[in-house]
């Protein structure tokens, strides 16, 4: 009894000490500070591809940011990087529409096979046709062989042509990829069948401010060509086709593709164009009212390539289309991205103003393709 008296008298003595001592080493509780306000630095740069080619379409590889000059709105700009990167292309193929006088599915399949073999194996592809409905027809790969087999076996036509519509989803499609270096190759002739001129416009101004550098292969001149003796009642005489490329020199675009392709180029570029179409009343008046579309189309098309540095180009003869295909893929394979802060910041400008832009070189036989408009947006705040 003894001695549980006295722990317990020991344990109520020391009890007080243990509350207090606890009490004296718990910290006192500081008042939070209000949270600040994050600083938002928005940086400003500007992406431009540049390409730069000999005479001949050979890739300058040697040049450094001193040969170049680059000149927004009459203000010379330092260059701040130049590098080369792999490039993101997607090839959109216009594969639909009604009343077709030159553009037709063969031809488009065999231009975008073409084009897929003479590119570079480090760039990224994606294909999208454009007919009835929009769709993917190959995703990002760097495989060719997925991509041709693609082209063989998943595109289609339709009776309707969707070039508003097909941009917009092209433009989504390139979210996914970096910001450097992206390319719109598109294969047909820009017609809209549905879209008005208010969502078309859209379109165009869209793909002016989405940094792409748009490149066009145009059915325009063909459809236009041989639509217009079709509107005529009475035809006297014929129009001759315009002539071929020299045999020669076709042969030679044949013989620079795999063996295995050889032959559908071959059977294509040799076969007898002949065709004989009658209108009737309503399709008489939709060929005279398509002449104008394909005019205006081909304007918008063309200034929009030049516009944002690409090359365009509405040849009256069929395989002069897979010339200028070659010569976009050594073209995608000749590039530099190039990049510059602005001496005028675009938060101090109107938003989508539009400003010109001129690259050149002091280089002796170099030559310099880059866009020739850049469009402001200022940052969003969130």
């Amino acid at each position: 009894m003894k001695i549980n008296f006295v722990k317990n008298f020991l344990l109520a003595a020391f009890l007080p000490l243990f509350v207090f001592s606890a009490f004296a080493q718990e910290p006192t509780t500081q008042p939070t500070p209000p949270a600040e306000e994050p600083i938002k630095v928005f940086t400003e740069e500007v992406h431009l591809n540049v390409t730069a080619q000999t005479s001949g379409g050979k890739f300058v590889s040697t040049l450094l940011p001193d040969d170049l000059l680059i000149v927004e709105s009459g203000t010379p700009q330092k260059i701040e990087s130049m590098k080369r990167v792999p490039a993101s292309v997607l090839l959109l193929l216009d594969t639909g529409g009604n009343l077709n006088f030159a553009k037709s599915l063969g031809l488009t399949r065999l231009t975008a096979k073409l084009f897929v073999e003479k590119l570079s194996a480090d760039n990224s592809i994606h294909v999208m046709q454009s007919y009835n409905k929009i769709e993917t027809v190959s995703d990002w790969t760097n495989s060719r062989e997925k991509v041709q087999n693609d082209l063989d076996k998943k595109l289609f036509g339709g009776n309707r042509s969707q070039f508003s519509s097909s941009v917009a989803a092209a433009i989504e499609q390139f979210k996914s990829r970096p910001l450097e270096n992206r390319h719109l190759v598109f294969i047909g002739d820009g017609l809209d069948s549905l879209a008005g001129e208010t969502e078309r416009q859209k379109a165009l101004q869209d793909l002016l401010a989405a940094n792409i550098t748009i490149h066009v292969i145009a059915y325009n001149k063909m459809e236009a060509k041989r639509a217009k003796p079709m509107t005529r009642r009475i035809q006297i005489g014929e129009e001759r086709e315009t002539p071929r490329l020299p045999e020669h020199q076709l042969e030679l675009i044949i013989q620079s593709l795999p063996r295995d392709m050889r032959d559908g180029f071959r059977r294509f570029a040799l076969s007898e164009r002949l065709f004989i179409v009658r209108l009737d009343n309503k399709s008489l008046k939709l060929a005279k009212r398509k002449l104008d579309e394909w005019i205006q189309s081909e304007t918008q098309l063309q200034a929009l390539a030049e516009d944002t540095g690409g090359m365009f180009q509405s040849p009256e003869e069929t395989q002069t289309m897979w010339l200028f295909a070659a010569d976009i893929a050594r073209a995608i394979d000749s590039q530099y991205v190039v990049t510059y802060i602005p001496t005028k910041s675009f938060a101090e400008s109107e938003s989508n103003e539009a400003r010109k832009i001129r690259v050149g070189t002091h280089c002796d036989g170099v030559i310099i393709r880059s866009r020739q408009k850049v469009v402001s947006s200022k940052p969003t705040s969130k």
